[in-house]
């Protein structure tokens, strides 16, 4: 026992003097073997509790809150200084210490008005309390569980708002306010020269102006119409300490999106390299100061601190797992997340243990609040030997400064220029068709002239774009070279609007070619980028386009999570679709991903879509996730081959409850399905979302939008045309409890694939195609419709459906809705041999590649492609995308694979 506490007094003149002054401290640590354990929450609420409950007076339990409070700064500096406890134990012990004191104050404050309310108020005061919630937030080191020896604590009080109970009297408010302060009282009072902590109420809205003890309301008002950055940055580390911790959560949820902005912030870059560039020069003056102050010096705390919120504001709407307010623990989500490389996060790391372990020992040996080294010998002597260093102060000194200038180089590099290449991924470059004029002078110039947006970016970033850009310019006519021009500059110039976003865009060296290259080339991605500009951003948290979809569903399902606004969630909805889709266009004009591997993501986005819309609006209208509705796709949606531009085909089938008519769909159920559709296809701030087709609903644009299941079997099984049969193919479950969902597959299965003779089909497909092809497809010398013209893709699945419908009863191979996956055992069923085959599944590879770039660089749906715009897409390097299974380079290969395709229909419908 000696040896540890003569450490402890060797360490701290403070600790030692609390040794000195009472011996029952030492008998405390020592003989009920204190010193060995750490204190939970609720042992300590219990300790100061009972203590607390033997006193009666202000005086009083002024001393008992010291007494307790300098007990266990004995525990908690002991087991720090003989290393049984690391630094977020020691941080979090004295968190949970102050946190106990405001709950069990404001507890004992109000069980013993007596103590502080005038006698002829004390009823009124008594009964005020118990009608007005109070919430204490702690915000700074408090809020996030890592506070010093001697910090500030830094509080933010609120009271429930009026209009939540029967009104608030001026009295009312006046109690509240002086309970308040009698609390801060508790703490901060010096008594026998000691103190619990130091009280900052500052920080509140309007600071030493404004209210003590403001509305919840008003102060969420505030902060979300007229906050500052440095207010975000503050609020970062606000969680409920004391008081009504549900009055606190729900005022942290209403101003989350203050803090926490929907989309990557990087409008806030402005503000926060201008307090960047202020601390810089704060701590470059402090230099001259004789001793060091390890917070605010260069490479000090308030560095790693500053680098570390500057993150968590940049990225935190993004990345829900970033908001976390202690320090050490964020800069491990940093790490996890790749925001910061692993070698810079475990510096800062390292820099950040050590520097605060300097302070607390700084500050108490005296007991003051202070950074700065001391100056004197012994003082010295006293923190190089408590820190580890066996008194060697010039040891410690090298040992601190390596530590700073990590801190400061990170934190100088934090927000350097847009040259810096930020982008570690290495980005595949689209094909690019060969022309050494294309990197002319002249056509450069001729870029500037047309696209005057370029002049507000730095030339190194000119030159990223005339990489991307340029050497298309000089393959076009000069109609198309100005429309091209025409949408890198109208891009560029909302760029320029946006700071922030301008910031972020110049520091993407090597996306900046593949998005301006896009851009100009593809008319599709040109409007997606000119109406939401910051949809790059997605590429801040997915450099790899080709992410996955189960990697890129969970990170989008853990911001939902913590979304609970009605409009919030489908603004995060628009903004996920359209990213997803921004990055498969990238992916695809990259060559990272195949047409089939875009059409499987697109897919997915739009069953993810649906899905959580379908969750939303039940939740909305207060119908169970569960209503035995399930929402069926056809179509492409169907057969997981979406498009860019497709419609989602959906039916919806409801199975009626128990006591609920058999035919009939219940009012709250059409409700939720009206409102479902119009979820999935308003236009909002974020962007269009999809066209939502019913019509291939059992009697179509006539009947009800939605049938019971007993009506949809009866009406399949008896009434419907075959091609109503065919179109069941396709059909595929994506929302609605999962039972329904199974057995409504099993059906449509059944119902397609049974036993049919060859003369109900062929014939009746024939007849089909033939009407779609003279009602709706549009043809000319110089213009084909690749999916309805003789020779399209409606051949192939018109072929491959029929063969289902034959032969899908026997074989298993065939019971598949995407018609790629199906056609080569389809086209082994009819076709003679197995080179016509292989040829008929490339020409449909090649037909729908042909259709999505044709999408891309158009913007405009269906499938008719004119001889033009089929030599554009060759001159824009869109066309033949790469792995492309047949060489179709010229019109004139066009136009004969499709009397290939064209051949093998016939044959098969002759037969």
């Amino acid at each position: 026992m000696e040896k540890e506490l003569e450490r402890i007094q060797q360490a701290s003149s403070y600790l030692a003097t609390l040794l000195r002054r009472r011996e029952d401290y030492g008998e405390w640590l020592w003989d009920r073997k204190n010193l060995w354990r750490r204190y939970g929450v609720t042992e300590l609420f219990r300790d100061l509790s009972q203590e607390s409950a033997r006193v009666s007076s202000f005086q009083e339990a002024l001393r008992c809150f010291r007494f307790f409070k300098q007990r266990h700064f004995l525990r908690i500096g002991g087991r720090d200084l003989l290393g049984w406890a690391d630094l977020e134990e020691t941080t979090g012990q004295l968190a949970d210490l102050a946190q106990v004191c405001l709950q069990v104050g404001l507890e004992w404050l109000k069980a013993h008005p007596e103590a502080w309310v005038p006698e002829a108020e004390r009823d009124e005061v008594a009964a005020c309390l118990g009608r007005v919630p109070v919430v204490v937030l702690g915000l700074g080191k408090l809020g996030g569980r890592e506070l010093n020896y001697v910090s500030d604590v830094d509080l933010l009080f609120l009271r429930q708002d009026s209009s939540s109970h029967e009104g608030e009297s001026p009295e009312q408010h006046r109690y509240t306010a002086l309970l308040c302060q009698k609390l801060v009282r508790l703490l901060a009072d010096s008594v026998e020269g000691d103190r619990v902590f130091h009280v900052d109420l500052r920080l509140r809205p309007q600071g030493k102006d404004g209210e003590l003890v403001p509305t919840a309301g008003g102060a969420a008002y505030h902060y979300l119409l007229t906050g500052r950055a440095w207010e975000r940055q503050m609020l970062l580390k606000a969680r409920p300490v004391a008081g009504d911790r549900g009055l606190g959560a729900s005022f942290l949820k209403e101003i989350r999106p203050f803090v926490f902005r929907r989309f990557l912030d990087f409008q806030a870059l402005d503000e926060l390299k201008a307090m960047r560039d202020r601390i810089l020069f704060e701590s470059t003056t402090r230099t001259s100061k004789r001793q060091f102050d390890v917070k605010l010096g260069a490479g000090g705390i308030r560095e790693v601190e500053f680098l570390v919120q500057s993150f968590q504001l940049i990225y935190g709407g993004r990345h829900p797992q970033l908001e976390e307010p202690n320090t050490l623990k964020a800069l491990r989500r940093l790490q996890e997340l790749d925001l910061l490389p692993s070698e810079a996060a475990l510096e800062l790391q390292a820099a950040y243990v050590f520097l605060r372990r300097v302070e607390h020992w700084v500050q108490l040996d005296q007991n003051r609040q202070t950074q700065q080294l001391p100056a004197s010998t012994e003082a010295r002597r006293r923190l190089a030997t408590t820190l580890g260093f066996e008194g060697n102060w010039e040891r410690f000194l090298k040992t601190l400064h390596s530590h700073c200038r990590v801190v400061h180089e990170h934190f100088s590099a934090l927000f350097s220029g847009p040259d810096r290449a930020d982008s570690q991924a290495e980005v595949p470059s689209p094909a690019k068709p060969s022309s050494e004029a294309a990197a002319s002078l002249d056509l450069s110039s001729w870029l500037d002239q047309r696209a005057p947006s370029l002049a507000a970016f730095p030339r190194s970033f000119v030159r990223r774009v005339e990489d991307g850009v340029l050497p298309y310019l000089e393959a076009v006519d000069d109609e198309l070279r100005q429309a091209m021009a025409a949408r890198v500059d109208r891009y560029l110039a909302q760029v320029c609007r946006r700071p922030g976003l301008r910031t972020f865009l110049a520091s993407q060296t090597d996306w900046v070619p593949v998005i301006m290259g896009a851009v100009a080339r593809c008319k599709l991605v040109a409007d997606m980028l000119e109406r939401q500009p910051g949809l790059v951003e997605a590429l801040a948290h997915w450099d790899d386009p080709a992410v996955s979809h189960s990697d890129w569903q969970s990170s989008a399902r853990s911001i939902l999570v913590r979304t609970t606004a009605y409009d919030e969630t489908f603004e995060w909805l628009r903004r996920f679709k359209n990213e997803r889709l921004l990055l498969a266009a990238l992916g695809d004009l990259t060559g990272v991903w195949s047409h089939p591997q875009v059409e499987a993501a697109l897919s997915d986005l739009a069953d993810f879509v649906i899905q959580e819309t379908l969750k939303t609006v039940c939740a909305a209208v207060e119908l169970s996730d569960q209503t035995p509705l399930v929402v069926l796709a056809l179509g492409k949606l169907g057969s997981r081959e979406m498009d860019y531009l497709s419609d989602l085909d959906l039916m919806f089938v409801y199975e009626p409850l128990e006591g609920e008519a058999p035919d009939q769909i219940p009012m709250p159920v059409v409700r939720l399905m009206h409102r479902f559709m119009r979820m999935l296809s308003t236009p909002l701030q974020e962007g269009p979302g999809y066209e939502v087709d019913a019509r291939l609903r059992p009697t179509g644009n006539y009947g009800p939008l939605a049938v019971t299941r007993a009506n949809w079997e009866d009406y399949y099984a008896n009434r419907s045309d075959i091609w109503e049969i065919q179109a069941l193919l396709r059909l595929r479950a994506v929302a609605g409890p999962g039972r329904l969902q199974r057995e409504m597959m099993e059906r449509a299965a059944a119902l397609c694939y049974r036993p049919r003779g060859a003369e109900s089909v062929w014939p009746r497909l024939a007849e089909l195609r033939g009407r779609m092809e003279e009602e709706r497809a549009s043809e000319r010398n110089d213009a084909v419709d690749l999916k309805l013209g003789p020779g399209g893709m409606a051949d192939v699945e018109f072929l491959v459906q029929g063969v289902q419908l034959l032969y899908g009863h026997e074989r298993e191979e065939l019971r598949c809705g995407n018609v790629r996956l199906a056609l080569p055992e389809a086209a082994r069923r009819v076709l003679e041999n197995e080179e016509a085959v292989q040829k008929l599944t490339a020409a449909f590879h090649v037909l729908r590649a042909l259709e999505h770039r044709l999408h891309l660089m158009t913007h405009l749906g269906g499938g008719r492609i004119s001889r033009i715009q089929f030599q554009n897409l060759v001159r824009l390097g869109l066309w033949p995308p790469p792995q492309l299974p047949l060489r179709v380079e010229t019109w004139e290969d066009l136009l004969a694979l499709r009397r290939f395709v064209r051949r093998q229909w016939e044959a098969v419908c002759q037969k």
